[in-house]
């Protein structure tokens, strides 16, 4: 038996048809929720406590925003769990554009490995919008150690193996995971203690309790300018404009050795792609300006931008390269 469609109205044509009436095609109405935002404030959630390199980003960038528009983009501090906590915060969040992450390579890419239950999926459930900086590490040691470049650290770690020991902000960090990479690309053999931050780690460092740490540049800048620590080299492909006369690690012996921390903004994954691209066009034209990239480089910063694809991109292949570390570093999730 055939069914004879109606031919009274739908409803998308009454829609249709309400809305032409006003005088407001479909077209301006998809794109009128881009048009008016924000409306009202605006929040950007980071995964650590106030003061670190990711909230000093964060309300660098958030400043600026609240000065183009007009309302205020809120840092809200959600630490705990590696990033996780306030990943799935916004994860969960209503995707009207008023909530976002201030993300990180753990938030992205590492935290699948060393947390045992996700409560987020790291590539469905937060959308890209784009990468404000990428923030090298710097590979140094306690004075005492008898190497000044990392070749001499390599033969020194060879002819002591099991016996050196390096200093991670915590299992899973960006510093422990770039440390187990330069292992797995090396052959040696150092003994790996977590802190529970830099701070404690670099103080360690600094009194010879370990021998090397490979961790963000903002964090050991101070301590190397000091004279406390001996940089020995970037872990960046190629050379960091703050610090040019500081080799890198792959110029150095280690061949394609590329590490470094990453910082983004993203958004729940249904926010409208037409307020990613209007915030996305937003961050770039500030971390692109004089001003952004004068005080982005001066925190050991070098800003990125990039459309929110390219954004997935590098996430992706970061997932793709820590995961093959955790896997050589036999690292459990917890």
């Amino acid at each position: 038996m055939r069914i004879k469609t109606s031919s009274g109205p739908t409803r998308r044509s009454v829609l249709i048809g309400g809305a032409a009436a006003f005088g407001v095609t479909p077209f301006l109405m998809r794109g009128a929720k881009a048009d008016t935002w924000p409306s009202h404030p605006v929040k950007f959630v980071v995964p650590f406590a106030a003061g670190g390199t990711t909230d000093i980003l964060g309300r660098l960038v958030a400043q600026k925003l609240s000065e183009e528009y007009g309302h205020q983009f809120i840092v809200e501090n959600k630490p705990g769990a590696g990033g996780n906590i306030a990943a799935d915060f916004v994860a969960k969040a209503d995707p009207d554009g008023y909530t976002f992450l201030v993300g990180t390579p753990g938030t992205h890419s590492i935290n699948k490995y060393v947390q045992k239950n996700m409560p987020y999926d790291q590539l469905k459930d937060i959308q890209p919008v784009t990468i404000i900086a990428r923030v090298p590490n710097l590979m140094s040691v306690n004075p005492d150690v008898p190497a000044k470049t990392v070749a001499e650290f390599i033969a020194l770690a060879k002819s002591k193996p099991g016996q050196l020991l390096y200093g991670t902000p915590g299992l899973g960090s960006t510093a422990h995971l770039a440390t187990e990479l330069f292992k797995s690309m090396t052959g040696i053999d150092i003994v790996h203690v977590p802190y529970k931050g830099s701070a404690p780690a670099l103080t360690d460092l600094v009194a010879g309790r370990v021998h090397v740490m490979i961790d963000n540049l903002p964090a050991v800048l101070p301590f190397a300018e000091n004279g406390n620590v001996r940089p020995l080299a970037i872990s960046t492909a190629t050379r960091w404009p703050l610090l040019p006369n500081i080799p890198t690690i792959a110029e150095s012996g280690v061949a394609g050795y590329d590490a470094a921390a990453f910082f983004t903004v993203a958004a729940p994954a249904k926010v409208s792609k037409d307020i990613v691209m209007k915030l996305n066009a937003s961050v770039i034209k500030y971390i692109k300006s004089p001003e952004g990239i004068e005080r982005i480089r001066k925190l050991g910063g070098e800003p990125i931008g990039g459309t929110p694809e390219e954004m997935q991109a590098f996430v992706i292949a970061e997932m793709e390269k820590w995961g093959k570390v955790a896997q050589f570093a036999k690292i459990t999730p917890q």
